[in-house]
C-alpha cells in the first residue's frame, strides 16, 4: 500500500499539501492543525503535495507492484 510519511515537526500548518491532494489522500487534523494520511490507497503519486511543501515534511513512498498498470510499460 502507498504510504505518505509526514513529519510533523517540520510541518507548519501551512495545509498546502492537503490543498494539492485532489484525491483526498491527505486529510486534515483540525485539532492538531496538521495534515493526516487519511486514504493512501487513493493516492496516485501526481507528488503535488511533496513538490509543493516548502518545508520537505512529507514524503510519498510509491507502492509500484500494485499499482494499476503493468510495470513493462515503465521506463527505467
Amino acid at each position: 500500500m502507498n504510504k505518505i510519511i509526514i513529519n510533523r515537526e517540520l510541518c507548519n500548518g501551512c495545509k498546502i499539501c492537503f490543498k494539492s491532494c485532489f484525491v483526498d489522500a491527505i486529510g486534515w487534523d483540525n485539532e492538531k492543525k496538521k495534515p493526516v494520511e487519511a486514504y493512501p490507497e487513493d493516492c496516485v503519486h501526481c507528488m503535488l503535495c511533496e513538490v509543493n511543501c516548502a518545508q520537505k515534511a512529507l514524503y510519498v513512498v510509491e507502492d509500484l507492484p500494485n499499482y494499476r498498470f503493468p510495470l513493462d510499460n515503465v521506463l527505467e
